[in-house]
């Protein structure tokens, strides 16, 4: 047969041979060759689109074409942004080894399925910087030590970045997310606060009301809205916009400038504690509560054959952070 069943992992032989069973040999490689094909051409052109025009086919049959092999075989090829197709890990040493030999192509199904039996390879992840210093430096060391076959890159800034297009496994990400097509799993949630430093206080006076907040500078985070939602101790809600002052798309900067009394700020409580302890920033309107709560997210491409490093490290962090930020 195509496959020797002694070589091939159980769970990809299984998906090919009930494949066969289904249908017969010749439909079976005659699948995998127009299946291969298709592979090499899309990772080509980069897109299904261009792809399916040097084919002659539509772009749904290749999109479709695709999606059965990747049934079939029991792991993800490309990700798919509505911007761009990217080869995953696993389906680049697909495409590098389909004009190989038949030993090379057992060998590489072998290795692909081991990764999804123990975790292996490399996890590129990406997390805003202040955060990941304070709540990512233990887990992904943790992480790291339980599974010595996966070469973790992490990376911690506060710059936007592509998921797909940089090849990074997961990202994490903090509050509103935008409707990227990606998958997000809520990890956990945090508390923010209104701050502002003595010396503000003393120029500007004390706020008493959220209205108050509308005349006064403020510090704004550059990805959020420049507006307030927040709720009263009786239970009404309400909403203020802000006076900017600064914007600043990284947690050290807007942390500078509330402490120097440029304006006051809304901070998440993991960065704001140490500094409201000790009194050199105050919190404002502390009977007032800020919403909606702050989510915590891991991002990722597609939820379909997760790869086990992947989900590991998510289970490993959720678990970490859900006994770190809820205080």
């Amino acid at each position: 047969m195509f496959l020797d069943c002694k070589i091939v992992p159980s769970h990809v032989y299984m998906n090919i041979y009930n494949f066969y069973y289904t249908h017969n040999l010749w439909l079976l490689i005659m699948f995998l060759a127009n299946s291969f094909k298709i592979v090499l051409e899309v990772a080509r052109q980069g897109t299904f689109v261009d792809a399916a025009r040097m084919l002659g086919i539509s772009a749904p049959a290749v999109s479709k074409q695709i999606k059965q092999l990747e049934n079939q075989l029991g792991f993800v090829i490309f990700n798919r942004t509505t911007r761009s197709v990217v080869l995953t890990e696993a389906g680049k040493q697909l495409a590098d080894c389909l004009d190989r030999s038949h030993d090379e192509m057992q060998s590489l199904l072998q290795r692909l399925s081991d990764h999804q039996e123990r975790p292996s390879g490399k996890l590129k992840i990406n997390a805003p910087m202040a955060f990941g210093e304070r709540f990512l430096v233990s887990p992904i060391a943790d992480y790291a030590l339980l599974y010595p076959d996966v070469t973790v890159d992490v990376e911690f800034s506060d710059h936007r970045v592509h998921l797909v297009e940089e090849g990074y496994d997961l990202i994490i990400r903090i509050g509103k997310l935008e409707n990227s097509g990606l998958v997000a799993k809520r990890l956990s949630h945090f508390a923010s606060h209104l701050c502002a430093s003595p010396a503000f206080l003393s120029r500007y006076g004390t706020p008493q009301s959220p209205d108050e907040l509308k005349q006064l500078p403020a510090v704004i985070y550059s990805n959020a809205a420049a507006q307030i939602s927040y709720q009263t101790p009786d239970n009404r809600t309400g909403v203020i916009s802000l006076n900017p002052a600064i914007y600043a798309n990284s947690m050290g900067m807007l942390m500078e400038s509330t402490l120097k009394g440029v304006g006051f700020a809304k901070l998440p409580a993991f960065a704001c504690s140490t500094y409201l302890a000790d009194g050199r920033l105050i919190r404002l309107l502390a009977d007032h509560k800020l919403t909606p709560e702050m989510g915590i997210y891991a991002i990722y491409p597609d939820r379909r054959y997760l790869p086990l490093k992947v989900r590991k490290f998510i289970d490993l962090l959720s678990d970490h952070l859900s006994q770190q930020t809820t205080a």
